[in-house]
């Protein structure tokens, strides 16, 4: 097996072990001791132990949260995987969001670096927007009557840029 096949293994065990398994406990082993996440904010879930806070929160809000990884590529020392991970809101709140007993769905992509069989750090990106639609759709009510008593309207499709004259 090639040192990228290699790679690419480990991570997809990290991802199934620790967001579908739950089995926080494992980050001790793929992970070095001084992994670095600059996904997160400077200060907050740093190293293993922030990663294990920042898994247990999805895993909180989901009876049956699942990571699917739908692409690997690997080169050198980094893998990059796509995923797709999905659960029914039915626990605690996620995001600000009340559970609404509703599937929620993310895209992901993670980009992790290894050295000597450990994960040394990581770089990820979520597209989060259907967990805000979901959010918008759930107030939609509140807001449209909020909207109409504010004076608030939706943009006419005639609307024009300053400077410019409707067709």
């Amino acid at each position: 097996m090639s040192v990228e096949e290699h790679n690419k293994a480990l991570v997809r065990r990290f991802l199934d072990e620790v967001y579908n398994r739950g089995n926080l406990d494992i980050a001790d082993e793929l992970l070095s001791a001084d992994y670095i996440d600059h996904t997160v904010p400077p200060g907050k879930y740093a190293g293993r132990e922030g990663l294990k806070r920042s898994v247990a929160k999805p895993r909180a809000s989901s009876s049956d949260l699942h990571i699917s990884i739908e692409e690997q590529i690997a080169e050198g020392d980094k893998v990059v995987s796509w995923a797709i991970g999905s659960g029914t809101h039915d626990r605690e709140s996620f995001m600000g969001l009340a559970p609404t007993g509703e599937r929620m769905t993310m895209k992901h992509i993670f980009i992790s670096r290894l050295v000597e069989d450990r994960i040394v750090e990581q770089w990820g990106v979520s597209d989060i927007s259907s967990v805000w639609q979901q959010r918008l759709q759930e107030r939609g009510s509140s807001a449209s009557a909020a909207s109409r008593s504010s004076g608030w309207r939706e943009p006419s499709s005639k609307a024009t840029l300053p400077g410019k004259r409707p067709n």
